[in-house]
């Protein structure tokens, strides 16, 4: 077991425990807390679950809408309504269990109820793990784009718990992964390497592997976060891959896995950053090259007008240039203003 932890300037401090068959301790802790559990559908009869709540009358659950359903304000409105049914005060405590929905829909209630109550992440997705879970942000989506609609709520405890990834699904573990190879791209050469040279184990679900590669991907968002919590400047770094990847996924109306999106939107990050000149040919090649080599394609890419409808609603958009996160080696970015005609020409190639 290892424990990392965020605390940017000013504010409390979230705890980060990483490592394996955590979740009954973890639960303990809040025994005598007034709790409410957002549940995701797949947690809800997890035996671990099961026997806490049966041991405690403090304990209170909402099953959350399945996957991007739950990020609605309707949604949420009912897991409010929820909170006050069971009776929370300021004191009381909110966990969300589950994957990046939960989470994200799951805090910002948290954030909202009684202006603010304590919040506690069990991500069980290596998406949640090494990105939503760690760094405050929450939201829900509109039907103009994703996350317009969000607070910055940092959980005080996180857990990450690896046993959750030996049943997840392929596609969400790749979507997952696509997540902390964008990290390796754009902010962590170490992590780059160990990607890059354990390629098969990370595949093979590995358990020691995946905790190196979480731990590091962790690590290197807290380094961000700590030193800008509401993204006014570095943590845009974190959005490597996310303004082409965001539009994508809001075109697909939440059917297409968002780390999915991220990856084939770090192609274009890719590409756009070399045609620019700020990334050397040979680091494109190596970062094109880990991209494919965990089955990231450079997919065809949807019309160019539809993409540009969402890229416009992107929150990063001031006036007529988006904040860009742009790669410039392995392991580093730069964030820069990209006129949205500029994207356009790129799309359109």
């Amino acid at each position: 077991m290892k424990q990392l932890s965020c605390q940017p300037a000013g504010e409390p401090e979230s705890v980060v425990t990483i490592g394996s068959g955590l979740l009954g301790a973890f639960l303990g802790d809040a025994k005598a807390r007034e709790v409410f559990a957002v549940l995701d559908p797949f947690m809800a009869e997890h035996p671990t679950l099961r026997a806490h709540g049966d041991l405690t009358q403090h304990w209170h659950e909402h099953i959350a809408e399945p996957g991007e359903a739950q990020k609605t304000l309707a949604a949420c409105e009912t897991v409010l309504r929820a909170m006050v049914a069971a009776g929370l005060d300021r004191e009381s405590l909110c966990v969300a269990i589950g994957g990046g929905a939960v989470g994200d829909a799951g805090g910002l209630c948290a954030s909202l109820y009684m202006r603010g109550i304590e919040l506690w992440q069990v991500p069980t997705t290596l998406l949640a793990m090494v990105d939503s879970s760690v760094g405050g942000k929450t939201a829900v989506n509109l039907p103009e784009g994703k996350n317009l609609v969000g607070s910055v709520h940092p959980a005080s405890r996180i857990l990450i718990d690896v046993d959750f990834l030996t049943t997840l699904p392929e596609n969400e573990f790749r979507s997952g992964l696509a997540e902390a190879v964008k990290m390796a791209i754009g902010v962590d050469r170490e992590l780059f390497e160990l990607l890059d040279r354990q390629s098969d184990a990370v595949l093979d679900r590995q358990p020691d592997v995946l905790l190196a590669v979480i731990e590091r991907a962790i690590a290197g968002k807290i380094a961000i976060v700590e030193g800008d919590l509401h993204e006014g400047g570095q943590r845009r770094l974190l959005n490597l891959g996310h303004t082409l990847g965001h539009a994508i996924e809001g075109l697909g109306r939440g059917t297409l896995a968002h780390g999915l999106c991220v990856a084939r939107g770090l192609h274009f990050a890719l590409e756009l950053a070399r045609d620019l000149g700020a990334l050397a040919t040979a680091d494109f090649e190596r970062s094109v090259g880990l991209l494919t080599r965990y089955g990231y394609e450079r997919d065809p890419l949807p019309p160019t007008d539809e993409l540009m409808a969402f890229v416009q609603h992107d929150k990063k958009v001031q006036g007529d240039t988006v904040q860009f996160a742009l790669p410039t080696g392995i392991g580093t970015a730069r964030v820069e203003p990209i006129r949205l005609d500029r994207i356009r020409q790129q799309l359109a190639r």
